[in-house]
């Protein structure tokens, strides 16, 4: 079989064309998975699998993952045991930051997974999740739209409270896409930027944000900012997408309320599927506007980058003279 990584260690073994999982997991839904590393880390596709579970324990759970990395971070569809009937089991998709369940969403009813057998497959494209039951009567489906920004991962496999599992045949495979935005005009070498800094930020920062807009304007660093590039009767989709074309960083005013905003995870979410698809031309800079190290505060999707701070004066200088000396 391909090269499999299980966490915790030896949580999962591959036994010829089968992935036996056993023994405990970790954390509160005492969980364990598996992640292909020969096939890669991609951000769309599908990940398909016969699952049986042995039934050895009073509450059993399995199904697949996507999006995962060595971090606990996952997207996983899997059945669980109903909490008010052992003999029939929940459906559902939930997305774990760090081993702590994020979103939950489930069939509205319970199903019969007979001998606890049963294939299921998870699509993915961009934040849609398209997750597949089919057991030896019925098929089952569920749809939902995951609310983080999409991000790049591995597939693999997952079991909950410890149950012993057995997985085979199972498929792998990357779906292509293109970029969210339009592509720059192809006969320019260089993109244009008239913006060095596009700030996304929640409009409940708005008192902070004036106070940085108020560095870059010292600085003489251009920037779009939506409260003053968006007037009255203008399409603000089309407004937020003209300045996210025409800005060359995309920084993102970091805050436990940034957190609480669609409008946010829209505008910069285009730009870091860009950053993953290869595409260095434009790059989304975090700035943590209260110098929380909070994880409520910084987006799952952007906390490996190295983040800018407000509230430190030398490190916001150096950030005002990076932009500075990068828009010459």
């Amino acid at each position: 079989m391909s090269n499999w990584h299980s966490f915790p260690n030896k949580s999962w073994s591959p036994i010829g064309k089968v992935l036996s999982g056993f023994g405990n997991g970790e954390g509160a839904y005492i969980s364990a998975y598996a992640i292909n590393i020969d096939i890669g880390s991609f951000l769309n596709g599908r990940v398909s699998a016969y699952i049986r579970i042995a039934g050895d324990r009073p509450i059993n759970g399995a199904g697949v993952i996507c999006r995962a990395n060595e971090m606990r971070s996952f997207v996983a569809f899997y059945v669980v045991t109903d909490d008010t009937s052992p003999d029939l089991y929940g459906v559902r998709l939930a997305a774990f930051k760090y081993g702590k369940l994020e979103s939950l969403v489930g069939l509205k009813h319970s199903i019969s997974i007979p001998n606890r057998q049963f294939h299921i497959s998870l699509q993915f494209f961009s934040g849609e999740m398209i997750g597949e039951i089919i057991t030896e009567t019925e098929t089952h489906t569920l749809t939902y739209l995951v609310p983080e920004i999409p991000f790049p991962g591995n597939c693999g496999v997952v079991r909950f409270y410890s149950s012993s599992v057995t997985v085979q045949k199972i498929q792998i495979e990357e779906i292509k896409m293109k970029p969210i935005l339009p592509e720059e005009d192809e006969e320019s070498e260089q993109p244009t930027h008239p913006f060095s800094v596009f700030l996304s930020h929640s409009s409940a920062d708005k008192e902070v944000v004036l106070k940085v807009i108020n560095a870059f304007k010292k600085a003489n660093i251009s920037y779009w900012v939506d409260h003053e590039q968006i007037k009255f009767g203008d399409g603000i989709v089309a407004k937020i997408e003209e300045g996210l074309q025409k800005s060359k960083y995309v920084v993102v005013c970091l805050s436990e309320k940034l957190i609480t905003s669609g409008w946010c995870r829209a505008e910069y979410g285009a730009i870091l599927y860009r950053e993953f698809s290869g595409d260095t031309s434009r790059r989304v800079i975090p700035l943590s506007l209260d110098g929380s190290n909070n994880s409520n505060s910084i987006p799952l999707l952007l906390s490996d980058k190295l983040r800018a701070n407000f509230t430190d004066q030398k490190n916001f200088s150096e950030f005002i003279q990076f932009l500075h000396e990068s828009s010459k």
